[in-house]
């Protein structure tokens, strides 16, 4: 997926057409006519400071924390091999961790774990993106290994 260009000032996408100098000046000088003086170097200053902050955090949205988002994999894994709805995160699993790490570990600890995404929706995204995972890994191997084989499948295989 291509990146878009986009004004390093305010965060808007601009279109292709957009791009021609006189376009981007006359957006500097409509939308932002305190920076028209300013030179090359203090634009490429904050091209550098926007690529590293991104626009998330400007939306107010933040991406998740990696401890978070590797506990949230851990749960839907385990969700998945029990062969449990993925409703049993919303309903049983977060509800009781919160109580657990509050009575142990303090509320201090509990907001943290509140922060892990464990939603139906989230539970159930984790699962497809584990599986793909570990169908990718098998191709792989397959495609890799030295000895020749072939499969035959009988139509009636009853997978039960």
């Amino acid at each position: 997926m291509g990146q878009k260009p986009q004004c390093v000032l305010c965060g808007i996408v601009l279109a292709n057409g957009s791009l021609k100098p006189a376009k981007l000046k006359e957006h500097l000088t409509a939308v932002h006519p305190d920076y028209v003086t300013y030179d090359v170097d203090s634009f490429h200053t904050k091209k550098a400071r926007f690529e590293k902050t991104g626009t998330l955090p400007k939306l107010g949205l933040c991406p998740t924390q990696k401890p978070c988002l590797e506990a949230s994999y851990k749960v839907a894994y385990r969700i998945a091999n029990q062969k449990k709805p993925h409703t049993i995160c919303e309903t049983l699993i977060k509800p009781c961790a919160l109580d657990m790490v509050e009575l142990v570990c303090g509320l201090e600890q509990r907001k943290k774990i509140e922060a892990v995404p464990l939603s139906n929706d989230v539970i159930h995204s984790r699962i497809v993106d584990i599986f793909s995972n570990i169908l990718k890994q098998i191709i792989k191997e397959l495609a890799d290994t030295p000895f020749p084989f072939s499969m035959q499948l009988d139509e009636t295989t009853d997978i039960t």
